[in-house]
């Protein structure tokens, strides 16, 4: 008994990877082992499971901001961070007033102007003060008289989007690798079906009618699916109207 042909390259991995779920499905319950060909199931279930670990991963890549503005997020923040501190310096009352010094000093030991430094520099003495302000207590006292918790939050997110923008610019190479990661791993499941494939029409061709048949019957059914969703996906796109400018 014949097998459906199927689309290999037009499938989505989406759909690529249901398809394997279900030959696995199906054919859990042959006897691979006693046949002594458990190869043929242990290499699908594998080249399966790796094509779903790689579409995770890619699927849980961070979305990033370019460099460039998520260093004006940071210039930004630091900049109203100062100006705030620079504010409550000109209050009447005088616990807000040393709170705000005590601020303005920390900014001068870690770099009033950090946001004008290289990436490296100005990351490295954030790193710095955001730990002062976490650790030093007349500093944590001086946040939360001004309740200034809020800005200094908002500089460490723009600090974090600032560095992970830049190992995402110099990674390209890596972005690229799981590209091509996902190709092989793709190729590898496909072959490792084909391979099922030709082993259960083989088969089936010595015991017509019989367990191999019934799966194989499964098989098509969720090949003939497959199709079907390819093809409405490709109706849907010629269908769609040109979208008015």
């Amino acid at each position: 008994m014949k097998i459906e042909v199927y689309n290999k390259s037009r499938c989505r991995n989406a759909e690529f990877v249901s398809l394997g779920t279900d030959v696995l499905k199906i054919t859990k319950d042959y006897d691979w082992v006693g046949q002594n060909i458990a190869g043929f199931y242990t290499q699908l279930d594998e080249s399966l499971q790796k094509l779903i670990d790689q579409l995770n991963k890619l699927n849980t890549v961070a979305e990033t901001l370019d460099v460039e503005t998520a260093d004006e997020y940071f210039d930004n923040a630091w900049r109203a961070f100062r100006y705030l501190c620079k504010a409550y310096e000109l209050s009447s009352n005088k616990e807000e007033h040393d709170a705000a010094i005590c601020l303005i000093n920390l900014e001068k030991v870690h770099g009033y102007n950090m946001h004008l430094k290289s990436y490296q520099e100005q990351n490295a003495k954030c790193e710095m003060f955001l730990a002062d302000c976490d650790h030093v207590e007349p500093v944590k006292q001086a946040i939360r008289k001004l309740g200034l918790k809020k800005s200094i939050d908002t500089i460490k997110l723009a600090k974090d989007s600032l560095v992970l923008a830049i190992d995402e610019r110099s990674n390209k190479k890596v972005n690229q690798k799981r590209e091509n990661d996902t190709k092989i791993l793709r190729s590898e499941l496909a072959e490792s079906i084909s391979s099922m494939f030709k082993y259960l029409e083989a088969m089936s061709g010595l015991t017509p009618g019989g367990e191999l048949d019934s799966m194989i019957k499964q098989i098509n059914e969720c090949i003939s699916k497959l199709e079907i969703s390819r093809k409405l996906r490709g109706s849907r796109k010629v269908e769609e109207p040109a979208e008015v400018k």
